[in-house]
């Protein structure tokens, strides 16, 4: 199941023009992020949704890689305020285009959401569509 959503993270992240991106949150020297609406997806109590983030300059993976963008799937938790990253890949180019150089598919642990925090401004999109 993991490798199906890494794959549909890619699909919908190699190109920009297939995602509808909605900026969250403010922008800051660091990046910019967007949320894309159209695929927030209920899943029992918990909900999925696609974030970007767009770095203004060049970011470097672990591996040295050299990236733009990171495209996100995260899961949220409206009533506990807690999200989690499940998969995340780094793009070459700005907006998720280019070549991927880097993927995550192990998910992450739950986190608190911070009052103000981009994690909240995700939230509040998560949780205004349920």
């Amino acid at each position: 199941m993991r490798r199906a959503l890494a794959a549909c993270l890619l699909a919908l992240a190699g190109g920009e023009a297939l995602a509808d991106w909605t900026a969250v949150g403010s922008a800051n020297e660091i990046y910019a992020a967007y949320a894309d609406t159209a695929s927030i997806r209920n899943i029992g109590a918990l909900t999925t949704m696609i974030g970007l983030y767009d770095f203004r300059r060049r970011d470097f993976t672990p591996e040295g890689r050299a990236l733009f963008s990171t495209v996100v799937l995260r899961e949220y938790d409206c009533a506990g305020r807690r999200v989690r990253l499940l998969n995340a890949v780094d793009f070459s180019g700005h907006m998720g285009a280019g070549e991927p150089v880097s993927t995550s598919e192990r998910p992450g642990r739950w986190e608190e959401v911070l009052e103000e925090s981009i994690d909240d401004a995700y939230l509040r999109v998560v949780c205004a569509a349920k």
